[in-house]
């Protein structure tokens, strides 16, 4: 299990925050990150399967990407706030994101 928290790094033209995941350093291992390049990973939040993008600083912060895919036929594009919405995350909020049997992740509380 990795901990993290919802941060904030501005807002859209709707006024919704742009969010970002960023990963606790001890236990950003269990991500693939690697210093600039994304890594997509698989992610379920609520009832959704997005594609998501991990990054990494130079300094080792790791960070889920505020764009995401929806897992279908069409790779339409979400936001990750929105997505948060549905299980009631938003900025400041507390995360822990599980790795799967089937090699996903899930977010909760």
């Amino acid at each position: 299990m990795m901990s993290g928290s919802v941060t904030r790094q501005g807002a859209y033209a709707d006024k919704k925050d742009i969010c970002e995941l960023y990963i606790d350093k001890d236990c950003s291992r269990y991500l693939p990150p690697e210093h600039g390049k994304k890594k997509i990973i698989n992610i379920n939040i609520g009832n959704k399967t997005y594609e998501a993008g991990v990054h990494e600083t130079k300094e080792g912060v790791v960070w889920v990407s505020s764009v995401l895919h929806e897992r279908n036929q069409k790779r339409v594009k979400a936001r990750l706030v929105d997505a948060l919405a549905t299980i009631g995350l938003r900025k400041g909020d507390s995360i822990k994101i599980k790795l799967n049997n089937d090699g996903t992740f899930s977010v909760s509380h």
